[in-house]
């Protein structure tokens, strides 16, 4: 039987969320958006793109009475993740968080922390799964099989590198801004290329200037070192790059869509290629795959997206700190 999946804000990334879903065969039943009239754009949208068939509401608890979705998948604005999540968790639902985890720049690091432990308490507190949509851990594997098809075996990781830019739809972003939005990127392709290192903090170094952010820190595990280097780019015109890597074998990611018109990934280096879903598809089709208890993975859970926004927080202060 499909699960039954519910989107919270699907004007914006949440509407190739829900066609994600639908392709990794659950039923997107509902969405929930902020006034009747977005929600009534958004449902055509949504209709043209993958079919939708379901309903709309503008208020989340009644959408949990009436549908009963087994996931609920919160695209909302970072500073309503934390409530979005508790009432998603209280109906009994599995919850898909996009990144941050949670956030709000109201608030002090260590309020924005305290809501991020909250969070995982609630998770912990029921029998429910929560994945974050920070995807690129999920490229691992395919990036692995590209690195042993050139290189012929796979080596221990001494360098992380991430390059990533973004052409903003709603606008162009400036400062912190960049890093709050980006940096759960390559933070949890870092962690995901090198489970159980942790930030060596006397290495640190973070630079958040007006388009562009850049850290370096290294990451040990006993006497294992391996150096970390992220740059994040707001730009106004072109195309977007996305670049990352480990031992200097770095490689571009370019999106795509296929044959049947569904989005996919390329990796490319110099003349190769391999071909792969797209990331975040993989990550929300293992995510249905372990909430059916049919395998499956979570790629980035409460307790790794917690750890993700202390190290993404931590590095912003350590910015400010230094500037």
């Amino acid at each position: 039987m499909a699960l039954r999946v519910a989107v919270i804000g699907a004007s914006g990334i949440g509407q190739h969320h829900a066609r994600w879903h639908h392709l990794s065969g659950s039923e997107v039943v509902a969405f929930v958006g902020t006034s009747q009239a977005s929600c009534e754009k958004t449902a055509l949208r949504l209709r043209d793109y993958f079919g939708f068939a379901g309903r709309f509401y503008t208020d989340l608890v009644h959408m949990l009475q009436e549908e009963k979705p087994d996931i609920v998948d919160v695209c909302s604005p970072f500073q309503h993740h934390r409530a979005h999540v508790e009432v998603a968790l209280q109906a009994k639902c599995h919850v898909i968080c996009e990144k941050p985890l949670c956030w709000d720049i109201t608030k002090s690091a260590e309020d924005i922390i305290a809501d991020g432990e909250a969070i995982v308490s609630a998770v912990e507190a029921t029998s429910r799964l929560l994945v974050m949509s920070a995807q690129y851990p999920a490229s691992v594997p395919v990036y692995r099989d590209f690195y042993v098809n050139e290189l012929g075996q796979w080596d221990d990781v001494t360098s992380v590198y991430m390059e990533m830019e973004v052409k903003g739809r709603k606008g162009s972003k400036f400062g912190e801004d960049i890093w709050i939005d980006l940096a759960s990127h390559p933070l949890s392709l870092a962690i995901g290329f090198l489970p159980g290192y942790e930030i060596d903090w006397k290495t640190a170094k973070c630079v958040t200037s007006e388009r562009e952010n850049r850290a370096h820190f290294e990451m040990v595990l006993g006497e294992k070192r391996s150096v970390v280097d992220i740059i994040l780019r707001d730009i106004d015109a072109g195309i977007p790059m996305r670049r990352f890597g480990v031992n200097g074998f770095h490689v571009d990611w370019q999106g795509y869509a296929d044959e049947r018109g569904v989005y996919r990934a390329k990796l490319t280096r110099d003349e190769q290629a391999i071909l792969s879903n797209d990331f975040m598809h993989i990550l929300i089709e293992d995510f249905a795959k372990k909430v059916r208890g049919e395998g499956g993975q979570v790629w980035v859970s409460a307790q790794e997206a917690l750890r993700n926004l202390k190290y993404q927080i931590a590095l912003l202060e350590h910015s400010k700190q230094t500037s």
